[in-house]
């Protein structure tokens, strides 16, 4: 192996232990949902109109006309043995609208007992690729974390860093936020996306503390 191969190697080596180290320090952060949260009316013109209805304990989706469902996240409560949502993965949570975003977002993501994400439960029931409905659910992430106050740049940046992955995006989200271009939110602003951002109600939720 050349110089340039070994140090190649080894700056790859400290990469992987890095992300497996954030990864290590994002479990232990807990957030539980203290009641049920229903979201604004979302678009989505992939669900089918005779699937009034699909539900898990963790989420309950409705058709309210075609192409336009209701989102409600059940309360929950996470654990140290099943934790539910620690918050933005390899990212700061405290940025306005984040967190309120993963509250959703990690349920969504949510590996049940059979071994099957929800949101692959939900692809099943409605007939559509995994992709499909994964892409569904990052899309909302998104608006929703617009719609809690964050700034469209920022939440552009986490939706990119949950489709290609975070360790690619987290340097871009640490300089802004060292540079104080995160502070500042646009509550009330809509991404064009998917909810109406002034029948948004921000989430009943408390961040448990580890014994």
């Amino acid at each position: 192996m050349s110089t340039s191969e070994t140090i190649a190697a080894a700056a790859l080596a400290r990469a992987v232990e890095w992300v497996r180290t954030q990864i290590v320090r994002d479990r232990e952060n807990r957030y539980s949902l203290l009641r049920d949260w229903t979201l604004p009316a979302a678009r989505c013109s992939w669900w089918p109109d005779d699937v009034a209805s699909w539900e898990s304990p963790l989420l309950r989706i409705e058709r309210q006309a075609p192409g336009v469902v209701v989102v409600t996240v059940r309360a929950y409560h996470s654990t140290a043995a099943d934790n539910i949502c620690d918050g933005a993965t390899l990212s700061p949570d405290q940025i306005p609208g984040i967190l309120p975003a993963a509250l959703f977002h990690d349920p969504y993501y949510y590996r049940s007992a059979d071994g099957h994400k929800t949101f692959e439960a939900i692809a099943v029931a409605c007939g559509v690729s995994s992709r499909t409905a994964r892409r569904f659910g990052d899309q909302l992430f998104r608006s929703i974390a617009r719609a809690g106050g964050c700034s469209w740049i920022v939440a552009e940046l986490y939706y990119i860093g949950i489709r290609v992955g975070y360790p690619l995006v987290r340097p871009f989200i640490v300089a802004l936020l060292a540079a104080g271009l995160l502070a500042g939110g646009c509550a009330g602003c809509s991404d064009g996306t998917f909810i109406d951002p002034t029948e948004y109600t921000p989430p009943l939720y408390v961040q448990e503390v580890a014994p």
